[in-house]
């Protein structure tokens, strides 16, 4: 019977993917982007080529299939400064049980506070603040369905405060891993941010202009030339940032204490084109990791690189930092720490 579960899941997987396929960029065509921004400084070092490497408990963000790896348990912690004073935080905590791996994760992103701003006061001088924040946490599962295939969701819930709007909704994520036996390689496919429509509240958002904040009441007509009603929903619904992800790995040199992988990656995102990615690791000893990567076909930002190394003063206890170029944005610099118990 297992010799059918892994065709039906890994067609089940690719099936999911076909909505996202398109002929042209749709940039701009989705809402809470902050889901895409990786976490993690062992992944981004690698250009994100991760899917068919994680092995950890920030593996629920690029596969969770893969944290069937971790023999006990894992937690993860990570920070990433994006620009304009962006800031990103996340975390992670997988345990293994006799019914599989679960685990719980999240992420938050904050801008602090902005300056609220209209059409004749563009600098927002006297008019107050406002807070933007993006939440999501949710919890995992993973189990291996054969010796060598494993499969894993996440179930997200979802939360965007901005200004006078404080939304909800949900996603989940679903990977497969798969070693293949041949050497080492093996394969690592995921579909990230699955589900529906995020909505917003906009009252009367093409109605009657008559006061702020609304900028309107409702009179059953078009008033925007938009085709949609005052109240209609669907205008003011948001894609999520579908995802799909699938990868390999494997060592081109291994010894009793080092190591170098190298991984590749295709990533197709609902709303851009497919990008590559390519990364590689080198570890030293068992305590030192050299990393650096490309993502190929990307207006901004190619080149990865950073390092990780192994806490002597904590058994299990790893840091890893990671530097992206990201052009005309200049360089990101994150930093995450992880722990096996």
């Amino acid at each position: 019977m297992r010799k059918f579960i892994i065709p039906a899941v890994l067609l089940a997987v690719l099936g999911l993917c076909l909505p996202v396929q398109a002929q042209f960029a749709k940039v701009g065509t989705v809402g809470l982007k902050f889901l895409d921004i990786g976490v993690g400084g062992r992944a981004l070092a690698m250009g994100e080529a991760y899917a068919a490497v994680a092995n950890d408990a920030s593996a629920v963000f690029w596969n969770p299939a893969g944290i069937v790896h971790i023999s006990t348990g894992d937690v993860f912690f990570g920070y990433t400064n994006w620009p304009a004073d962006i800031n990103l935080y996340s975390g992670a905590i997988v345990k293994k049980t006799g019914i599989g791996h679960i685990g719980a994760h999240f992420s938050i992103l904050s801008t602090g506070l902005m300056n609220r701003t209209t059409y004749e006061n563009q600098d927002g001088a006297g008019q107050g603040t406002f807070v933007f924040e993006d939440w999501a946490m949710g919890v995992s599962y993973a189990r291996y369905l054969t010796d060598r295939f494993s499969f894993g969701t996440n179930f997200k819930f979802i939360r965007e405060k901005l200004a006078d709007w404080d939304e909800k909704g949900w996603a989940f994520d679903i990977g497969t891993y798969y070693d293949t036996g041949f050497k080492s390689l093996r394969i690592g496919m995921a579909i990230l941010n699955f589900g529906p429509d995020f909505r917003y509240d906009v009252p009367d958002f093409d109605g009657v202009p008559v006061a702020a904040p609304y900028n309107g009441h409702a009179d059953g007509l078009d008033n925007d030339g938009d085709s949609f009603v005052d109240n209609d929903q669907e205008e003011a619904a948001v894609p999520l940032p579908l995802s799909f992800r699938a990868g390999i790995a494997f060592e081109v040199f291994e010894s009793a204490s080092s190591k170098a992988t190298m991984a590749a990656e295709l990533m197709h995102p609902s709303d851009n084109e497919e990008h590559y990615n390519l990364g590689g690791e080198y570890w030293f000893q068992d305590l030192i990791a050299l990393r650096a990567g490309y993502k190929l076909n990307l207006d901004e930002g190619g080149f990865t690189a950073g390092a990780g190394i192994k806490l002597p003063v904590l058994s299990g206890a790893f840091f890893d930092y990671a530097y992206n170029d990201l052009g005309k944005l200049q360089g990101v610099h994150r930093g995450s720490f992880s722990l096996s118990f």
